[in-house]
């Protein structure tokens, strides 16, 4: 039977809800989520972190599994090696305070979390590329939100039914309004039957609802907006299954790029020739004058302080542009036969040789610098980086010759080993380390940037306050600005003082707030920190 125009007109056409989820138990689903919520608010909220993170990580890990067994879904056993760099990450959050690498912590944290859901039941973290690492994380975020709806909304409906498809969400209303006036009632008698239960009543009702009002409205909402996304993303890791796309959108489109746009071999040749040329024109002055020896550089004109201590940011954006140079050529060139292939790897490869001659030779001009004015947490971070860059472009070159579609799995590992290197470093109590050692030999050292290290370097100021015993040179205050300088004379004092004022400062503000001492905010550097605080008060 047809449908005539008037009545298409007269029947709105509703929206079509989205489909269910393949799944058993979407309730169980729905209340692990809202518990992980409410954890997170609880755990994080206005915290400093702590063991908190790695309990958070081994509960949302624990959740899945769990759900994972009753909707019969075991995890890829070739992508569990994931567990062990998560767990890595988050433990390390309770032994370093410094904020970078916190932050660096944290982000490795979300990135792995979000491999391990698109990868918990199906495909290989393994096969992504470079841009798909990349933007796997913000798929999941994307993906989790989509799929919070289908899971959501059964479990609604399921909640609203009982048994026999009544509702039984009105007589739970109906109870709770009948419960209060008894509640009260018992309440008031109890309270009058023993004072110390009276004095917790009245500190329950005596809060300043108002006050406090909106930041509780504001903490529900970030609840509710976990639980939808940890719905979600506990959806997308149990449903995904081993035919669903791993790549992108944006993936496949880049893809396919090199067949409507490329760049013919004797172009892509010219590139690399030219460029080869000039980086052996500035390798070979590196021989002769970075190289070669002070005297070199004074005969040009420089003096070889001046001459070294420069240039090293240059030359490590140098390296990582080149071999984005390299990537980029070797996917848009065409090759049409292999006397063609092995001379592009070929002239690639003499690139990537002069670039790691580059790398040293911005080594070098750190370790002067470094040996000049000492380390600082930027100096370290470039000591790390161009480390695991020189082993990055190592694998390039590997790869490069037999494996060009594995480069992206070293480059991730490069990554998740230059975050670790940091962690196992503790860039803080190194810098305060070898500062203070630097300073026994040549009595020079930025007494205010050691006092803005975190917790993690207290230990070695406090012994560094018996070094500087006696130093009666005067150094700016870390609060003091240079306008000050000659206005102020309290804007100066010396190493010592600096120090000590610091390290009391620090230990009065952990006396005086002592929410760090939960224990879901243990951290072990803060621990230390404190303690080594109280024997310097004590003494």
């Amino acid at each position: 039977m047809e449908t005539t125009h008037d009545e298409l007109i007269a029947k709105p056409i509703q929206p079509e809800s989205p489909e269910p989820l393949p799944l058993r138990a979407p309730l169980r689903l729905v209340q692990t989520a809202v518990f992980l919520g409410i954890l997170a608010d609880w755990l994080f909220y206005g915290k400093p972190l702590g063991i908190s993170l790695l309990l958070f990580v081994a509960l949302v890990v624990g959740g899945l599994w769990w759900n994972g067994r009753t909707e019969t879904i075991s995890p890829t056993k070739q992508n569990l090696w994931l567990l062990l760099p998560l767990f890595f990450f988050a433990s390390m959050a309770a032994l370093r305070t410094n904020s970078t690498l916190t932050t660096l912590n944290v982000l490795a944290v979300l990135c792995l979390l979000a491999y391990l859901a698109f990868f918990y039941a199906a495909g290989r973290v393994a096969n992504l590329n470079l841009v798909g690492y990349i933007l796997l994380p913000l798929r999941v975020f994307g993906r989790s939100l989509a799929l919070s709806a289908p899971v959501i909304r059964p479990t609604v409906q399921e909640m609203r039914k009982d048994g026999n498809g009544r509702t039984r969400l009105l007589p739970l209303l109906r109870g709770l309004l009948l419960a209060l006036p008894v509640l009260l009632v018992f309440t008031m008698l109890l309270s009058s039957a023993d004072l110390i239960f009276a004095d917790y009543v009245d500190q329950l009702f005596s809060l300043d609802i108002f006050n406090h009002l909106g930041e509780w409205i504001w903490r529900g909402i970030l609840i509710l907006l976990m639980s939808v996304l940890f719905a979600g993303g506990l959806a997308l890791a149990l449903t995904r299954r081993a035919d669903d796309e791993e790549q992108s959108d944006l993936e496949r489109g880049l893809a396919t790029l090199p067949n409507h746009f490329s760049i013919g071999f004797i172009e892509t040749s010219t590139i690399l020739v030219l460029v080869n040329m000039l980086f052996a024109a500035f390798v070979g002055i590196q021989f002769t004058y970075l190289f070669g020896g002070a005297a070199n550089v004074t005969e040009a004109g420089y003096t070889f302080a001046d001459y070294a201590r420069r240039g090293f940011f240059e030359l490590l954006t140098v390296a990582i542009l080149t071999m984005l140079l390299v990537l980029g050529l070797n996917w848009l060139s065409r090759r049409e036969n292999k006397g063609q292939i092995r001379l592009f790897n070929g002239l690639g490869t003499v690139l990537i040789g002069l670039v790691l001659v580059m790398l040293v030779s911005a080594w070098r001009r750190m370790a002067l610098y470094e040996a000049a004015f000492g380390y600082t947490e930027l100096r370290l971070i470039v000591y790390v980086c161009m480390a695991w860059l020189g082993a990055t472009l190592a694998w390039f070159l590997l790869t490069l010759w037999l494996r060009p579609d594995r480069f992206a799995i070293g480059a991730l590992l490069a990554v998740m080993g230059f975050v670790a290197t940091l962690n196992l470093i503790n860039p803080d109590a190194f810098i305060a380390q070898q500062n203070l050692a630097r300073y026994e030999q040549t009595g020079d050292v930025d007494a205010a940037y050691l006092a803005s290290l975190s917790h993690d370097a207290v230990p070695a100021l406090v012994r560094g306050l018996a070094l500087t015993v006696g130093d009666g040179e005067t150094q700016l205050k870390p609060l003091c600005t240079r306008s000050w300088m000659s206005d102020e004379v309290d804007c100066y004092a010396t190493p010592h003082e600096i120090l000590l004022t610091e390290l009391t400062y620090r230990y009065d503000s952990l006396v005086a707030d002592t929410v760090w001492q939960r224990w879901t905010l243990f951290n072990v550097s803060r621990w230390h920190a404190w303690v080594a605080l109280g024997f310097l008060a004590e003494s």
